[in-house]
């Protein structure tokens, strides 16, 4: 795995880093459920760092044509949620694991297909040769950081779910695409500490 310095556009990765190694990432109750894994992979180009997502093919078995991060369930040949999150990585969008600087993990959410999803963030360098998987991907989505910071760009709602407990959703315009679910909650996580990331410009 690559390690980022912290000067220039590193600096947002390093404040990252700092806060996501220092804090213990939080889980949902998970009766159940299956363990899985996402990276949430960062970039930065043309002066501005972006999220890396895809667009999952009609031909997947669950969250057809849905934006997602790349990943997948845990394997028992996987070390750890980490190791799970690389792997699947590199099956769907073809970035090796050994390219990715990883920062650190967010909180585990919840999908209502009943997997408990880990996401750990990672930087992959520009410029970079993806190879997504025609299978599982249709398209690869990079999102500017910055817009998705800006005023209007979530969309959040309550709804009252049938036990009487009230669900607080959330959902990201970009561009065409509408990104929702559980890939919504884990960049809502993300774009939090990047808000909170100090003398990094933001998303610059």
């Amino acid at each position: 795995m690559r390690t980022a310095d912290a000067t220039g556009p590193e600096a947002l990765p390093e404040a990252l880093r700092q806060i996501l190694t220092r804090r213990r990432p939080a889980d949902e109750a998970s009766d159940g459920a299956s363990p899985a894994a996402v990276l949430v992979p960062l970039q930065h180009h043309d002066g501005r760092w972006h999220v890396i997502l895809n667009v999952r093919s009609e031909t997947v078995g669950e969250h057809k044509g849905e934006v997602a991060f790349p990943g997948g369930r845990l394997e028992p040949a996987d070390a750890d949620m980490v190791a799970c999150a690389l792997r699947e990585t590199w099956e769907e969008m073809g970035i090796r694991p050994e390219d990715v600087d990883v920062l650190g993990p967010l909180d585990a959410v919840m999908t209502r297909t009943n997997y408990l999803v880990w996401p750990t963030v990672g930087v992959v360098p520009h410029p970079y040769a993806f190879a997504p998987n025609a299978r599982e991907v249709a398209a690869v989505i990079e999102a500017p950081v910055d817009e998705l910071l800006e005023p209007g760009a979530a969309r959040h709602e309550a709804r009252v779910m049938p036990d009487g407990t009230v669900r607080k959703r959330v959902a990201y315009v970009c561009g065409d695409h509408l990104i929702f679910g559980a890939t919504a909650w884990i960049l809502e996580q993300l774009l939090g500490f990047i808000a909170q990331s100090p003398d990094t410009g933001g998303a610059a």
